[in-house]
């Protein structure tokens, strides 16, 4: 039968602490929201672990149930619109999400589904019922996308920057991605950026900011500027599923501590991420989630990247 592709995002685990004398694990988050559940707007998210024989794993899926905003069916042959015949205060449309976390190299395989639950949805759902109890250690959590050779920490290391460029596909796809309150300045530059492209029905879109040589401009780029750019384009299309659309993420810059200080060094965040997926069979009309397939597909991603994962690890 034919196989349809089920992205997968490579992330790490950020937690801090307010107070580093009282801290829990990432394993001890999940299983305090094993078996809970979280309303979203229009979906109702299930998290639940599962059994795995892999060394230092955990494994997990988050079913969401979609039960309002329902689509009509369509008559192939009359065009006619009808309801699906659903009762949505007990049913709804179901969609998943697995997850394999290696608690030792702190890296979270995270299957990326449009119709699911995003990373982001993960944290508020973890802190919807962790904060309740004010007994709980408060912690901030992120899901920082995992780079090869760790192209992002080697940005942060530059002295000075000289250009950004970023290059998104589709901006129709992307128009819901930012929000639309408490924006910052960055997530507003992308925000306009997206909305012109799609005003002007453009199919991609540029965004792209450069300074002359350094006897003219010692400063380079501002840094803040370069950084929040970056994150808001990682936080609000990569971390949501939309890494696809991204076609270029790259910033050039010149680091003292390299052999020749003078040289300018591009890095391109996107080309040099992590872009894997498994597949699971393409059927036409489901009777469940297909939560089998996804956990071999998912086991069989982590066997496939773990030797790379070791040699950035370290171990």
């Amino acid at each position: 039968m034919a196989k349809k592709r089920r992205n997968v995002d490579v992330l790490s685990v950020n937690l801090r602490f307010i107070d580093d004398s009282h801290i829990v694990s990432f394993v001890d988050i999940l299983n305090y929201i094993n078996g809970r559940e979280y309303r979203c707007d229009k979906k109702i998210f299930n998290l639940n672990m599962l059994h795995t024989n892999k060394a230092d794993c955990y494994l997990g899926i988050i079913v969401t149930t979609q039960d309002s905003d329902i689509p009509p069916k369509r008559n192939k042959n009359t065009g006619n619109y009808s309801p699906v015949q659903i009762n949505t205060t007990e049913e709804g449309f179901a969609y998943a999400n697995i997850f394999l976390y290696d608690y030792r190299r702190n890296i979270l395989l995270y299957e990326i589904n449009r119709n699911g639950c995003f990373p982001n949805q993960l944290r508020e759902f973890i802190y919807s019922h962790w904060n309740v109890d004010k007994d709980n250690v408060k912690f901030d959590l992120t899901f920082p996308s995992v780079v090869r050779a760790n192209e992002y920490d080697r940005m942060l290391r530059m002295d000075r920057y000289k250009k950004i460029s970023i290059e998104l596909y589709n901006p129709v796809e992307l128009q819901n991605c930012i929000a639309e309150e408490n924006l910052s300045i960055h997530e507003n530059i992308l925000k306009y950026n997206i909305g012109m492209g799609i005003q002007s029905n453009a199919n991609t879109i540029t965004i792209e900011q450069e300074v002359l040589q350094k006897k003219y401009n010692p400063m380079g780029l501002s840094r803040s500027m370069v950084k929040g750019l970056v994150d808001a384009v990682k936080l609000n299309i990569v971390n949501k599923g939309y890494r696809l659309n991204v076609q270029k993420l790259r910033v050039e810059g010149y680091t003292s501590d390299s052999e020749d200080h003078n040289r300018c060094k591009p890095i391109d965040i996107i080309a040099d991420s992590f872009n894997e997926h498994f597949k699971i069979t393409d059927i036409q009309v489901h009777r469940d989630v297909q939560q089998i397939e996804r956990k071999e597909g998912i086991e069989n991603l982590y066997d496939k990247l773990l030797p790379e994962i070791r040699q950035l690890i370290g171990y």
